[in-house]
């Protein structure tokens, strides 16, 4: 009778375990792009422009790898509030472009304004449903 019980204990530890490791491997991009984000800041800080976009194109790779490993549905008609996660991955990438382009045009500070708004939109992004 002992038996059975013990199964179905270690039943619900292999589940949940698989699932914990589930979540930790689809957030791991994630991580990896705010990462990124928080060095081009940093770059941004120290006046490395070229240092803060090779750090913002990483984060752009992440993301792009993030969304092909777990896609979210695209709606045909974009109503806005509907796809949270959507509105801040568009806002992010967008944000990521906009810190590319200053550094690129050696404005730092811009550039590590717009990482910055980046790596906050992909936080929100993790945090909505």
């Amino acid at each position: 009778m002992k038996t059975p019980s013990y199964l179905l204990v270690a039943g619900f530890i292999v589940i949940a375990g698989n699932s914990a490791l589930t979540y930790a491997v689809e957030n791991q991009h994630a991580k990896e792009a705010e990462q990124h984000l928080e060095k081009a800041v940093e770059s941004g800080k120290a006046g490395d422009t070229k240092g803060e976009a090779a750090h913002a194109q990483e984060a752009e790779k992440d993301l792009i790898q993030e969304n092909k490993e777990k896609p979210y549905p695209q709606p045909s008609k974009q109503i806005t509030g509907e796809n949270p996660k959507a509105e801040h991955d568009k806002a992010a990438f967008e944000d990521i472009e906009k810190a590319k382009a200053h550094a690129k045009k050696g404005h730092a500070n811009q550039a590590a304004d717009a990482a910055k708004k980046a790596e906050a939109h992909i936080k929100d992004k993790e945090l909505s449903k």
